[in-house]
C-alpha cells in the first residue's frame, strides 16, 4: 500500500517536471494598455432607443391600473351584495310582524 502511494508521488512527480512551470494561458498584447480605449468605442457606437427605457414603467403602469380596475370591480360588486343583504334582513323581518304590531309599536314610542 505505501509503495502504491510513493510510486503515484513519483509519477506526479515526473509529469509536473514534464509539464514545467509555464503558464498555459496568456493575456493578449496590449491588452490592458488599449481596454478603456476599445470599451468607450464598444460603447459610443450603440444608439439606444427611449422605448428600451419607457416599455418596463410602462407595463408597471399598466400593471397597476389592471390592479385597481379590478379591485373597484370586487369592491362594488361586495357593495352590492352587502345593500341586498340589508334589503333581504329587512324585508324578512317586515314579512314576520303584523301590521297592527307595527302601529302599536310606534304610538307606544311616542
Amino acid at each position: 500500500m505505501i509503495s502504491q502511494t510513493n510510486s503515484m508521488k513519483k509519477n506526479n512527480n515526473i509529469l509536473l517536471e514534464k509539464i514545467g512551470k509555464e503558464l498555459p494561458f496568456g493575456v493578449p498584447e496590449n491588452y490592458f494598455e488599449q481596454f478603456a480605449s476599445k470599451f468607450e468605442e464598444q460603447i459610443s457606437n450603440k444608439h439606444v432607443h427611449a422605448s428600451r427605457f419607457i416599455k418596463p414603467w410602462m407595463y408597471m403602469a399598466a400593471m397597476f391600473v389592471g390592479i385597481l380596475v379590478i379591485g373597484q370591480i370586487f369592491y362594488t360588486v361586495n357593495q352590492n351584495n352587502t345593500l341586498k343583504a340589508a334589503d333581504n334582513y329587512e324585508s324578512y323581518v317586515l314579512s314576520q310582524v303584523d301590521e297592527t304590531s307595527l302601529m302599536d309599536y310606534y304610538a307606544d314610542n311616542q
